[in-house]
C-alpha cells in the first residue's frame, strides 16, 4: 500500500515561496511538459540562422502557481504572436493556465496551438487552437515523430506559416517506433548469463539523453548479462507490443531473462473484470521497474519524504497495477545548464552508479534464480503483522490477503513446489498462523 501526500495547489516541489520565469518576450512562446522537448530543441534551436524570431520555451511544471502564470502570462506571453501549449493529462493537468493563455491570445490576436503531450488524440484539448485542423495536426505530427531534425522543421514551419519568415520547412519525417540502441560497451565478456532488456522512451533516444541507459548496460556488462536496450515510443501501441515481443522471445534468436523497464504509468485495462497485461503475460518474464525520478537529485537527497507524488504515482503505483517488481530510482534530473537562445534551463537524467548497481545486482540474482531447479529454490510469503491484535494480521485495505495467499500457494504447488499441507479456507490459514507468537 501507498500513501501519497496531496498539497494543495497541485504537484509542486517548491512550496515555501512563489517561483517566477525570468524571460524577456519572444515572437514564438512553446510551454511544455516534457524536458525531452526542451533538450531537442534547444539541440535544433542551434541550427537556426542569426535572424530567426526568437523563441522562449518553459516547462509547465514552472507554472503550477496562479500568480506565476499570470505574471508569465503578462510579461512573456502578452507580447507573443505564436503560442504552443504541449500537456500531458489533458485539459485539466494545467486548466487555469490553459485558460490565461486563451484569454491572452483573445486580447491579442496571437496565434495558440494546443497538443496533447503524447501521441493520443485529444480532441478536447486541440479544439482550443486558434489555428486550422490541418496546421494545428502538422504541428503535432513534428512533437510525435520527435527528433532535432523534426524539431528544427517544426520551428521553420512555425516562423513560414504564422510569421510570414521566409524560409522553407520539410513535412514531419517517420522516425520508428521502436528500435534497438546501440550502444558501445567493452567485448571482454564473451559468456553471458543471461540477457536483461532495458525499456526506454524514444524520446530520450531522440534527444540523446541516454547516459543513464548506457551506465545501467555497462553494470549489467560487468555481471555477465548481455543489456538489450530497446527504446519506445508508447509500450500501449499495438504494433510496437509486437515488435518488442519478436525481440525478446526465442525467435529472435536471444531469449531475454529479464526485464528493466523504465517506462511510467500502466498498461492495464481496468475496464474488463482484472486487469489485463497481454504484452507481459507472453513475454513471461520478470519485468522491474527502474524509476527515472522526474525531481532533482538535490531535492530528493536534502528531503525527507523520498520521491514526489508524481514520482509515486507514475512509477510505483501505476505499474504495480501491472505486477511489475518496484526496484528504486536510478537517476534523477540534472542542471545542464542555461540556453541563451531559449532563455531557460535544460535537464538532464543523471545516473547514480550505487543505485544502478543495486538494480543490476537484482536483475543478475533472478537470472540465477532463474536458471536454479524448483527443488533448490526457496520461497517466502510475508504477510504484514501491524500491532496490537490478532486480527490485524494480514490486513490490507479492500484485499483480501489470506485468501491471495493460499492462490499464491495453490499456484506455487501446480508448478512444482514443496509447499506441504495447504488450508483449505482462509480461516483455517489465519488459525493456523497464530498458533505460534505474533
Amino acid at each position: 500500500m501507498h500513501r501519497i501526500a496531496t498539497i494543495a495547489g497541485g504537484w509542486n516541489q517548491s512550496t515555501d515561496s512563489v517561483v517566477f520565469v525570468d524571460q524577456q518576450p519572444a515572437p514564438i512562446v512553446i510551454i511544455t511538459a516534457a524536458d525531452t522537448d526542451i533538450q531537442t530543441l534547444a539541440a535544433a534551436t542551434a541550427k537556426l540562422p542569426e535572424d530567426f524570431p526568437q523563441i522562449r520555451v518553459v516547462n509547465v511544471l514552472q507554472l503550477q502557481q496562479q500568480i506565476a502564470i499570470d505574471t508569465y502570462a503578462e510579461e512573456v506571453l502578452a507580447s507573443a504572436k505564436v503560442i504552443i501549449v504541449r500537456l500531458i493529462g489533458g485539459q485539466s493537468y494545467w486548466s487555469y493556465g490553459l485558460e490565461v493563455v486563451k484569454e491572452t491570445v483573445a486580447n491579442t490576436g496571437a496565434i495558440l496551438i494546443v497538443l496533447p503531450g503524447d501521441e493520443r488524440p485529444d480532441p478536447n484539448l486541440t479544439s482550443h487552437s486558434t489555428t486550422t485542423l490541418t496546421l494545428v495536426n502538422q504541428a503535432w505530427q513534428y512533437f510525435i515523430e520527435a527528433g532535432v531534425s523534426n524539431y528544427h522543421n517544426l520551428l521553420k514551419f512555425v516562423a513560414k506559416e504564422f510569421l510570414d519568415y521566409g524560409t522553407g520547412y520539410e513535412i514531419p519525417q517517420s522516425v520508428p517506433r521502436i528500435g534497438v540502441y546501440e550502444h558501445s560497451l567493452s567485448t571482454k565478456v564473451r559468456d553471458y548469463h543471461g540477457v536483461a532488456a532495458i525499456l526506454f522512451y524514444r524520446a530520450h533516444y531522440l534527444s540523446g539523453n541516454t547516459t543513464a541507459i548506457a551506465t545501467l548496460c555497462e553494470a549489467l556488462t560487468e555481471r555477465n548479462l548481455k543489456p538489450l536496450p530497446i527504446y519506445v515510443s508508447s509500450l500501449k501501441e499495438p504494433d510496437v507490443q509486437a515488435e518488442l515481443i519478436r525481440y525478446c522471445l526465442p525467435e529472435s534468436g536471444q531469449k531475454v531473462d529479464v526485464i528493466l523497464n523504465t517506462t511510467s504509468f500502466s498498461l492495464a485495462s481496468l475496464k474488463a473484470d482484472s486487469p489485463q497485461v497481454d504484452l507481459w503475460e507472453t513475454l513471461n518474464v520478470p519485468v522491474f521497474q527502474v524509476i527515472f525520478s522526474g525531481g532533482l537529485r538535490k531535492t530528493w537527497a536534502n528531503g525527507t519524504q523520498g520521491l514526489t507524488p508524481r514520482d509515486m504515482a507514475m512509477n510505483v503505483v501505476l505499474p504495480e497495477v501491472d505486477g511489475r517488481i518496484i526496484t528504486r530510482a536510478v537517476s534523477f534530473k540534472a542542471l545542464q545548464g542555461q540556453n541563451s537562445a531559449l532563455q531557460t534551463e535544460v535537464l538532464t537524467y543523471e545516473p547514480v552508479r550505487s543505485r544502478i548497481n543495486f538494480v543490476a545486482d537484482l536483475a543478475a540474482k533472478w537470472v540465477l534464480l532463474k536458471h536454479t531447479d524448483i527443488c533448490d529454490r526457496k520461497v517466502a510469503l510475508i504477510l504484514a503483522n501491524y500491532p496490537n491484535r490478532d486480527g490485524r494480521l494480514a490486513n490490507g485495505v479492500g484485499l483480501d490477503t489470506p485468501a491471495s495467499c493460499l492462490e499464491i500457494l495453490k499456484a506455487l504447488r501446480s508448478e512444482g513446489y514443496s509447499v506441504g499441507e495447504i488450508p483449505e479456507t482462509s480461516d483455517e490459514l489465519m488459525k493456523l498462523l497464530t498458533t505460534g507468537v505474533t
